[in-house]
């Protein structure tokens, strides 16, 4: 996204208040992307759904349905994402931009026929007790988010943000709009309709988008592609963020304690589901940081390092240009805990309050409060990441996501055998482990980077 974090600089440039916040407010929107979106989407759709009396029941099944959607196409793409990101980007830098268009249509098309058979395999083991509609509404959507969540990354490397978000506006405001009128009618088969017609909106947008800006002719994939040139850790650690950042949902989905029966065999955990989903809303700021520091001014000073390397700098040049580097990435994570500290203390000092304002129980408090902190702790893992990323170091980021992984599984299991006053801790534990991983390992190899660059890349 560093090429949307220097478009955006452009704005900051006019040092008026009102291009402050047109900059971050341009900034929250696309580092969110449709994940946070989409959570916010249904949110809202259930907000005035039933503020109007409008099939609450449905209402909860359909929240609960397009949550199995969001998880399940996340996880099932997530191996494939960074694998066909960094061959793209290999294919960039070595100036094949003109064979780009065939590899994303190829991942397109590869990814959704695969979603297809998973969708119908699905259907028919663990959906034959629904109707066939339903089975085919989310049949629809999965192929569709699945498709989104690889244009997503594309489009986000393009610097058209305000095609980007403006793209983003008008897919989940047919669907808050087009559920509301669909969903008075229909009911679930409505809001699932409104759901799949937005989220077509945005594939479609997306992928013009794309294609507009990778222009070139078409040829067999086949000629193109080279496992030797694929980097298959990269699909381990996609594999590992994703389900990691899962696992613990579907504990608590799948404990009989701590859920219950929605609609067919998909089951839901109101007291985790509501305030987990509620958290994830608050680390819009410390994303928007996330984009102007590290995905802008750490790219600056890793590029001025490489440049220091490449064009056969000095000793003292390429000192000055790590420090730049490492003082960048302290920056960014300082500036990113500050922002999402003060977020973390607002809102647990006024949990009464926000709870009360959304129409949802104080009993949440406990809950909301843990994952609060929880998915500010994710956001710092998600930065130390993506500085490893940058710097190549894939062994790392496999440990880092593993540990995650199993820290949540490990964390949220002894949290629901010790009762409810422990909800939530599991998640935040996991990454705080995982934070303090990173941080000590991401420390000692901006130390030796160096000899990482120099002697252990030969």
């Amino acid at each position: 996204m560093a090429g949307i974090g220097f478009e955006l600089r452009r704005i900051l440039k006019r040092r008026t208040y009102f291009s402050l916040l047109k900059a971050y407010g341009f900034a929250g929107i696309v580092s969110s992307g449709p994940w946070l979106l989409s959570i916010f989407g249904i949110l809202l759709l259930g907000f005035l759904a039933v503020s109007q009396n409008e099939h609450s029941s449905a209402v909860i099944d359909f929240q609960v349905s397009v949550t199995y959607l969001i998880m399940s196409s996340l996880i099932f793409t997530g191996p494939v994402q960074l694998l066909f990101t960094r061959y793209i980007a290999d294919m960039l830098f070595a100036r094949q931009k003109k064979a780009v268009i065939s590899i994303i249509l190829m991942m397109i098309a590869g990814i959704c026929t695969l979603g297809i058979i998973v969708a119908c395999v699905i259907a028919i083991l663990f959906f034959g007790n629904t109707p066939v509609l339903y089975q085919f509404l989310m049949g629809t959507g999965f192929v569709e988010l699945c498709g989104v969540w690889i244009l997503t990354i594309m489009g986000t490397s393009l610097k058209d943000y305000k095609a980007l978000v403006a793209w983003y506006l008008v897919a989940y405001t047919t669907i808050v709009i087009a559920g509301i009128y669909l969903g008075a009618d229909q009911g679930l088969y409505g809001y699932l309709l409104a759901f799949d017609l937005g989220q077509g909106i945005l594939l479609m947008s997306l992928g013009a988008m794309v294609i507009r800006q990778f222009p070139g002719m078409l040829s067999f994939p086949g000629k193109l592609l080279s496992t030797q040139r694929m980097f298959w850790s990269l699909a381990w650690i996609g594999l590992f963020f994703n389900a990691a950042a899962w696992v613990d949902k579907i504990l608590f989905w799948f404990t009989p304690d701590t859920s219950a029966l929605v609609i067919g065999p998909l089951r839901a955990s109101p007291i985790y589901d509501v305030p987990i989903f509620l958290s994830y809303l608050l680390i819009v700021p410390g994303l928007a940081i996330f984009l102007f520091r590290l995905e802008t001014d750490f790219v600056e000073a890793y590029e001025a390092y490489n440049r220091a390397i490449v064009e056969g700098g000095n000793y003292s040049e390429l000192l000055i240009a790590k420090q730049g580097m490492i003082n960048a990435t302290r920056t960014g994570l300082w500036d990113i805990a500050k922002v999402q500290g003060i977020t973390v203390i607002f809102a647990i000092a006024f949990t009464p309050q926000i709870l009360s304002l959304l129409g949802y129980p104080v009993s949440y408090s406990r809950i909301f409060q843990f994952d609060v902190i929880g998915v500010s702790l994710q956001l710092l893992f998600m930065s130390i990441l993506n500085v490893y990323f940058y710097m190549d170091l894939r062994g790392r980021s496999v440990l880092m996501t593993l540990s995650f992984f199993l820290g949540n599984v490990i964390f949220t299991w002894l949290s629901l055998e010790g009762g409810p006053f422990f909800y939530g801790m599991g998640f935040m534990f996991s990454l705080f482990i995982a934070d303090i991983l990173g941080l000590f390992l991401l420390q000692r190899d901006l130390r030796d980077i160096d000899f990482i660059t120099f002697v252990k890349s030969h």
